[in-house]
């Protein structure tokens, strides 16, 4: 009588160990597709290499001394609940010193008030030697994570040592980020 009972005890215990174990490694398994994929999702988001080809391909597409991301092509994408940073990069002929203002906003769904909440910094100013490749954050805007998915149109004015070289039209997309991303990371 006494064995029978002994036996029970022993498969229940081996019962309850195999599913502490399953259950950490299940918490294991969870951890590293987590961390996995969010170093892939950092890796494809490196800020800096992009922004640095994207400027170098607008250079390529249009010559210029400036250019800036959202100048040409289809509307930059900005993500809610964000800084997002606007770049200008800039092919100085000569050391000079140069200033990017933003001139003007406004959105397909936003008012001018609300966009003005969101800007952060609205011009950058600098001395910019030839061969600087380093692509400049000219305005930086927090778009907040209510903020509805809408366009919003810049302009940007450029001067190079206090008169104005260039005025640039820049398009911008506000965007949500993707489901898997934004539960994952």
């Amino acid at each position: 009588m006494r064995r029978g009972k002994k036996a029970a005890l022993e498969l229940s215990i081996g019962t309850v160990v195999i599913i502490v174990i399953a259950v950490i490694m299940l918490i294991m398994g969870i951890v590293f597709v987590r961390s996995v994929m969010c170093s892939a999702m950092g890796l494809t988001g490196d800020l800096n290499d992009k922004v640095k080809g994207e400027v170098n391909k607008l250079f390529g597409a249009t010559g210029g001394e400036i250019q800036c991301l959202g100048a040409s092509g289809e509307p930059v994408k900005m993500i809610p609940g964000e800084t997002n940073n606007i770049y200008c990069g800039i092919k100085a002929p000569k050391t000079a010193q140069y200033t990017i203002e933003l001139t003007s906003y406004e959105g397909t769904v936003s008012t001018k008030n609300e966009l003005k909440s969101w800007l952060i910094t609205e011009s950058w100013q600098g001395e910019v030697p030839p061969g600087d490749e380093i692509p400049k954050k000219a305005i930086r805007i927090n778009v907040p994570d209510n903020a509805p998915e809408e366009n919003l149109m810049l302009q940007v004015t450029i001067k190079k040592d206090g008169n104005l070289i260039s005025t640039q039209d820049l398009d911008f997309q506000i965007s949500r980020v993707g489901f898997f991303k934004a539960t994952m990371c």
